[in-house]
């Protein structure tokens, strides 16, 4: 995979909040693009239009900086579920357009996902794990609310955990290799999928 430059931020004034956010946005960008390696915070700096300085004032050290990434990058697993299921679609709707969404996030952060579990970093992969429970709890109780109303199979809340753990190690699989990553494809399979398990059955 050939590296990217980052594009340089205009700097501007801005809140500590808002501040961390964009030390945060270049950090996904820049280790995304350039490699956890190969990546520099003078690189994070330009990229996010700060003071290099101003980044140690936040995080300790590029290795605290990916720490902080990682961890804006799973909640947003659980943000995206939590604002998807909010929706006002329809059940089978709700869930496709969940898996467009989820798909969609990970493919756009799967250097970022190789880089941290090549670190074979305890903490990390226990945070990611904890939030994949969290997500498939939200979504196990809406697939099961669907079940009185005959929208999915009597057996649906079991078969969709089984359904996004396969996704989800499908994924680490492809990610973990390098494999090309077609998001519109993995996401019409997926939810092709998910319609042939979760269907009430003649």
């Amino acid at each position: 995979m050939s590296a990217r430059t980052p594009a340089r931020r205009r700097r501007v004034t801005m809140s500590p909040e808002d501040r961390r956010e964009a030390i945060l946005q270049a950090g996904t960008e820049v280790f995304s693009t350039t490699g956890f390696a190969r990546a520099t915070m003078a690189e994070v700096a330009r990229a996010g239009g700060i003071a290099q300085g101003t980044i140690y004032l936040y995080f300790e050290s590029k290795e605290h900086l990916l720490a902080a990434v990682w961890e804006r990058y799973v909640e947003g697993i659980l943000e995206i579920t939590d604002r998807v299921l909010a929706g006002d679609g329809s059940r089978w709707s709700t869930l496709d357009e969940l898996w467009a969404a989820l798909l969609d996030h990970a493919v756009r952060n799967a250097e970022l996902h190789r880089t941290v579990y090549g670190s074979a970093n305890a903490k990390a992969l226990e945070l990611c794990k904890d939030i994949n429970r969290r997500v498939i709890d939200r979504i196990g109780d809406f697939v099961a609310e669907g079940v009185p109303d005959g929208t999915f199979a009597p057996d649906a809340p079991t078969a969709f955990r089984i359904v996004y753990h396969g996704v989800d190690g499908l994924l680490d699989e492809l990610i973990a290799t390098g494999a090309e990553l077609g998001a519109a494809d993995l996401t019409k399979r997926t939810q092709d999928l998910t319609r042939r398990t979760l269907s009430p059955r003649p």
